[in-house]
């Protein structure tokens, strides 16, 4: 499993803060979409700077004017950008050429995607071996009882993945064995833990469990 921490809701000098933190125990460190909307694609160099090496995802939730947002974000120093998957063919097209072209991931953002829009995505990109899909349940959604794991099934068996809402250790050390290759986006869980860095290594711990698939 890989971890990728999520800097979202936060000053830009605490995210810059937490990414030095973070960065020894995560594979990923990712700008948060609120982030990004408050400081623009500052945020992404300054975490970029702060990461240390460790490749940063720019949250951007892509729906149009593809080459304009992923550039401004490829030349920051991103390695990954996301596409909301409710946009239109064209947009996740021009999403994946261009992620290719800088030799970038592309994560497609699955929140509110249906399951027969997530089918037609899948035939759409094919299995192009840079690109993630990623189940999300969305903050506003996240009631206490609505888990993401839920969205986990037979589709997504052999494809990249990366799941993100809500996720704690628990819920990770529940996946890690069904789904070793997963990538878990989790953001409050340490960012906002009391000890932020105890709940980095702890998030890390708990992928240990020896996976089954």
């Amino acid at each position: 499993m890989e971890l990728q921490v999520a800097l979202d809701r936060m000053t830009l000098d605490r995210a810059a803060e937490l990414a030095g933190l973070v960065a020894p125990h995560a594979d990923w460190i990712e700008v948060g979409t609120s982030l990004i909307k408050r400081y623009g694609t500052a945020a992404v160099a300054a975490v970029v700077d702060a990461a240390g090496g460790v490749p940063v995802l720019a949250d951007t939730k892509t729906a149009d004017d593809a080459a304009t947002e992923l550039g401004m974000c490829f030349d920051a120093g991103a390695k990954a950008v996301t596409v909301l998957g409710m946009t239109t063919d064209a947009t996740v097209r021009a999403c994946a050429a261009i992620a290719a072209d800088h030799g970038a991931e592309l994560l497609v953002d699955l929140l509110a995607v249906s399951p027969s829009r997530r089918t037609d995505l899948l035939a759409l990109l094919g299995p192009a071996p840079h690109v993630l899909w990623a189940p999300h349940l969305g903050m506003d959604a996240q009631d206490g009882t609505a888990k993401v794991a839920a969205a986990l099934g037979p589709w997504a068996r052999g494809l990249r993945l990366a799941v993100a809402g809500g996720l704690g250790a628990g819920d990770v050390a529940a996946l890690a064995p069904a789904w070793p290759g997963l990538r878990v986006i989790a953001g409050a869980a340490i960012t906002r833990a009391s000890d932020p860095l105890a709940a980095v290594v702890g998030m890390k711990a708990a992928m240990l469990v020896k996976g089954t698939r």
